[in-house]
C-alpha cells in the first residue's frame, strides 16, 4: 500500500478536513462560551448543548474521506503480515469493495431518513426546533464523500493488482 502521508491532499480530503475542522472549532467556541458565561455571568447560552451535538456529528461524518484517504482506519495488521503481496492486494480489494458496498447502502437510508424527515416537517423537540434534515443531511454528506474515497481506494487496488 502506498503511503498516503506522500502525497497532495485531494479536493475531497480537503473538503473533509475543512468541514470537520470547521465543526471542531465551532463545538470549541460554544463551549467556551458556555464557560464563561457560567463563570462570569451566572447565565447561559441555552443552546449550546444541542448544537455542539449537532457539530459532533458534522465531526464524526465529515472526517470519514478524510481518514479514508489518509489510511488512518483500523487494519488487521495479524492476517495482512501473513499475506505475500498479491494476497494483501486482493485482500484490501475485497475488503475495500465490502466497504463501498456497505457505506453505499447505509448513505441510501440515510438519504431516505432525511427525505422522511423533509416531508414530515420533522423538528427537534426542544426549544431551538432545529429542523432535523438539517442536522441529518451532514450524515449523507459524510457518506458521499466517503464513497468517493472508497470508489477510488477500490481503482487503486485494481491498479495494484493489475501491475
Amino acid at each position: 500500500m502506498s503511503s498516503a502521508g506522500s502525497r497532495p491532499f485531494t479536493l475531497i480530503e480537503r473538503l473533509s478536513l475543512w468541514l470537520s475542522g470547521f465543526c471542531m472549532i465551532g463545538m470549541i467556541v460554544l463551549i467556551l462560551a458556555e464557560v464563561v458565561l457560567r463563570g462570569a455571568f451566572n447565565s447561559t447560552t441555552e443552546h449550546s448543548d444541542e448544537l455542539v451535538g449537532y457539530l459532533l456529528v458534522g465531526v464524526s461524518f465529515f472526517s470519514l474521506a478524510l481518514c479514508q484517504g489518509q489510511g488512518a482506519f483500523h487494519r488487521v495488521e495479524m492476517v495482512q503480515a501473513r499475506l505475500g503481496p498479491r494476497g494483501k492486494a486482493l485482500s484490501a480489494l475485497l475488503f475495500d469493495l465490502l466497504s463501498l458496498g456497505y457505506v453505499a447502502l447505509t448513505g441510501w437510508y440515510f438519504l431516505q431518513f432525511v427525505m422522511s424527515s423533509w416531508r414530515r416537517e420533522a423538528q427537534a423537540s426542544t426549544v431551538l426546533a432545529t429542523p432535523l434534515w438539517i442536522p441529518e443531511t451532514v450524515m449523507v454528506v459524510g457518506a458521499v464523500m466517503l464513497l468517493v474515497m472508497l470508489a477510488r481506494a477500490v481503482v487503486d487496488d485494481v491498479r495494484r493488482l493489475a501491475s
